[in-house]
């Protein structure tokens, strides 16, 4: 290198060089040739800063480690666990750094140990705070609940070294230098510092001293732009540019309050407590307790033994404190008592319900008791949960709907209960029944009351709509789980029991409409089954063992009664009906009656003929999809439309449900072979027949978390094809990985293996003779570990391998 750089720049030698060759040539040629090559030299000399930085590069390959042993045993994602010399480490495959121990993990970073020293490693590999601190410590906080990907509010970092202490941000930036007694993070927009057992803070955001140190302790208070300030027995409060709005003269901690988009600071001197604005303004004192009230900007005050109601900002009594006990409002009303017993009054002191009562609750439309107004759902930490099924948000619906709907005053004196409503009015008087349990249906409350073991219903008026001459029964004899997240439609039906018939064991069950509060179906021994929103099942016993069976059309308010044939009945898509009799026939009928299909050969034994086919877990078999719906007869290849016609995919000899439009189908063909003479070669078709899987696989399996997905298996072959046709992986591999509980699977082709998505991309090539995954790492799979001959590498989901190897692996 040093020889070229000297052939370059010695512009001497190389003019020498011009005049041997240029003997005879002209001067004037040759002072232009010259010219030119001094030209070229200056331009070489800004060329050669950037040749010396690339040549490096140049031929260069990167040194592939070689070490004992590594894995995902005991690892923190992303780093991994390495044996080098005889002595463990945590290793960053990207950074490359050799780590001894993690002392703490939050977010995207790690507090590492090397050699007794402590560094900061952010999960992308880069040491953003080097390992030469005597400790550190994390300082992070969030709100809510903790999941993946959450936003910290704020990440510092605390380090300590040779006794003094210091703060950098989650960038490793020093904010607060490595000079103080003390440090401690006390919101995202300061740090505390301590000097001679005095604490002050320092702005996180430029490092300039907001306070000197001067206060003997201090801490968060209500938000990030205040600090509570102490001694040893007193409290005050700062806001963070260090201004004092409140005095250090009060006991123990300051407290806060929050009420209607107000917020205020308790503060407490003996007995007594001061309230004060956010800006430290006086606002009352004199009392000892003092309470929101939901919805409003006034406060329940207490002073001496009993309570009222204040407005905080023109001091003005509202209510005067007259009450032993002034329970929070919930919407405008409250709770009190007084030395007779317990009333109602509303925000302006007007009675709702007088004070003689033992004991006052608050209950909400469906009975559940409430204690203030807020909601009793929090959807904003399951916003991000993708998991929440299309059931629970209905439940969630549904329970809001019951929040918003009135509220009911539970009653009791002299032991004995009653109901009242928002306004006070009494819906069931005292002592009218012994039980009471509220129900709620489509915006009302209904009351299901008892006395003397026996029940009945009271409507939203106080009126008995059902007599209380029964008893309420929820066992086997009703059956909604059909419709149970319908909310509007099964929780409208009440079951009802009228005794049981002799010696039975059954109860004779009848059902009550809340929607047209009358009996819809009479007491009888008989099971009751809600199919859906238009039709209700009703099987009666008229004799041992024989059962007469009805469809309850709820839109039409008409009963259809089936012959006395009939054994079963079971809903087919939600307009038709499967009936099945005595001799095991089976008929699909529309729920009107109206015969859609019969075969003298289709009965409820099935065929023992038929191949099982794989579970579609999304969808149950024996329903129309995609217009067509398989009948289960001895030759296994025939459907119905929804008309009746038949449809006989002849070519093929057993056909599964066409799910997605597409179905397995299997042919037989002869195998001497077998005991049997014959084997079924498996295939897939679409609705005309047309062949999309050929029909040369002798099995065929589910994978897909709704085993969705099909891999069909011969010999050593696979393929993998979607339930809707769709071929994800075609001829020629094998080892397909079942279970689907990861965004991608592994597969094998040429006996090696590698790793592709859902979609058939393949993300690494089959090269390895092993591949792991790490469960704990990024889509709970990379890096993964591979196996290539007999080295063991780790490799990114850039299909690259990291330089670094090992004869063994870790477990």
């Amino acid at each position: 290198m040093s020889a070229l750089r000297h052939e370059v720049t010695d512009r001497h030698s190389i003019e020498s060089n011009i005049q041997l060759k240029t003997s005879g040539i002209q001067g004037d040629i040759y002072n232009i040739i010259i010219k030119i090559f001094e030209k070229i030299l200056r331009f070489m000399k800004h060329l050669l800063p950037i040749f010396f930085l690339l040549l490096p590069f140049f031929g260069y390959s990167q040194t592939v480690q070689i070490v004992e042993s590594m894995g995902f045993e005991r690892s923190i994602s992303p780093l991994i666990k390495v044996k080098k010399e005889k002595k463990d480490f945590f290793y960053h495959l990207a950074g490359n750094h050799w780590i001894d121990d993690v002392e703490e993990h939050a977010a995207d970073l790690f507090v590492v140990i090397k050699d007794g020293y402590y560094g900061v490693l952010h999960e992308d590999g880069d040491l953003i705070v080097p390992i030469a601190y005597d400790e550190i410590e994390l300082a992070t906080a969030y709100d809510g609940q903790w999941h993946k990907g959450k936003q910290y509010d704020y990440k510092y970092l605390v380090l300590k070294k040779n006794g003094k202490t210091g703060v950098a941000d989650e960038n490793g930036k020093i904010i607060v230098p490595v000079q103080f007694q003390k440090a401690e993070v006390i919101n995202k927009n300061i740090i505390g510092v301590a000097d001679d057992h005095l604490w002050g803070w320092v702005s996180a955001l430029n490092s300039q001293i907001l306070q000197r140190p001067q206060y003997e302790y201090i801490t968060s208070f209500l938000s990030d732009e205040f600090v509570e300030i102490r001694t040893h027995d007193k409290s005050g409060l700062a806001k963070i540019n260090g201004e004092l709005i409140v005095p250090v003269e009060y006991d123990s901690h300051l407290q806060y309050i929050k009420g209607d988009g107000q917020t205020y600071i308790k503060g407490k001197k003996g007995t007594q407590l001061d309230l004060m604005d956010t800006n430290g303004n006086l606002l009352l004192s004199g009392y000892t307790h003092y309470k929101i009230i939901d919805g409003s900007k006034w406060l329940i005050f207490k002073q001496g033994n009993h309570y009222g109601v204040v407005d905080p900002i023109s001091k003005k009594v509202i209510i005067k404190n007259e009450f032993e006990q002034l329970d929070s409002f919930i919407r405008n009303l409250g709770i009190a008592k007084k030395a007779i017993g317990y009333g109602v009054i509303d925000i302006n002191d007007k009675t709702i319900l007088p004070f003689d009562y033992e004991e006052i609750r608050v209950l909400a439309a469906n009975g559940n008791h409430k204690y203030s107004s807020s909601p009793v759902i929090g959807m904003s930490d399951l916003i991000f949960d993708a998991n929440i099924t299309e059931q629970v948000k209905q439940r969630l619906a549904y329970e809001v709907q019951i929040e918003q709907a009135p509220y009911f005053f539970e009653v009791t004196k002299n032991g004995k209960t009653g109901i009242c409503n928002w306004d006070g009015k009494t819906i069931i008087p005292l002592g009218k029944y012994q039980n009471i349990k509220l129900h709620y249906y489509n915006g009302k409350t209904f009351f299901l009351v008892g006395s003397n073991q026996n029940s009945g219903i009271v409507d939203e008026n106080g009126m008995e709509i059902l007599p209380v001459h029964y008893s309420f029964d929820d066992g086997y004899q009703y059956s909604a789980s059909g419709i149970e997240n319908q909310f509007d439609i099964s929780q409208r039906f009440i079951t009802f029991s009228d005794g049981k018939a002799g010696e039975h064991h059954a109860l004779k069950i009848g059902l009550f409409d809340l929607e047209t509060k009358k009996v819809l179906i009479s007491p009888h021994e008989q099971q009751i089954t809600l199919f859906n929103k238009d039709l209700i099942l009703v099987r009666k016993l008229v004799s041992n063992y024989h059962y007469q069976f009805s469809i309850y059309h709820i839109g039409q308010d008409k009963i259809r009664t089936f012959d006395n044939t009939v054994t079963d009945i079971r809903l087919v898509n939600d307009h038709f009906l499967l009936v099945e009799h005595h001799d095991k026939s089976l008929q699909l009928t529309d729920t009107d009656g109206k015969l859609v299909y019969s075969n003298t050969n289709w009965t409820s034994d099935g065929s023992y003929d038929l191949i099982r086919f794989p579970n579609y877990e999304k969808y149950p078999n024996g329903r129309f999809y995609h217009g067509l719906k398989k009948i289960y007869v001895k030759e296994g290849n025939l459907f119905i439309d929804t008309v009746g016609n038949e449809k006989c995919f002849e070519e093929y000899d057993q056909v599964d449900d066409f799910y997605e439009g597409y179905a397995i189908a299997a042919k037989k063909i002869i195998d001497k072979e077998n005991y049997s003479g014959f084997k079924y070669q498996r295939g897939m078709i679409d609705l005309k027949g047309n062949i999309v899987v050929p029909f040369e696989y002798e099995q065929v399996l589910t994978t897909g978390k709704e085993s969705d997905i099909l891999i069909f298996s011969k010999l050593n072959q696979q393929i993998m094809v979607r339930r809707d046709g769709q071929i994800i992986l075609g001829p020629g591999y094998q080892d397909l990985e079942v279970g689907g509980a990861y965004l991608n699977f592994t597969f094998a082709k040429g006996d090696k293996y590698g790793l592709a998505d859902w979609s058939g991309k393949i993300l690494v090539e089959p090269l390895y003779d092993e591949i792991r995954r790490n469960y704990e790492g990024e889509d709970k799979t990379w890096p993964l570990l591979v196996k290539e001959g007999e080295w063991y590498y780790f490799v990114g989901r850039d299909g690259q391998k990291y330089a670094i190897k090992s004869k063994e692996k870790r477990y």
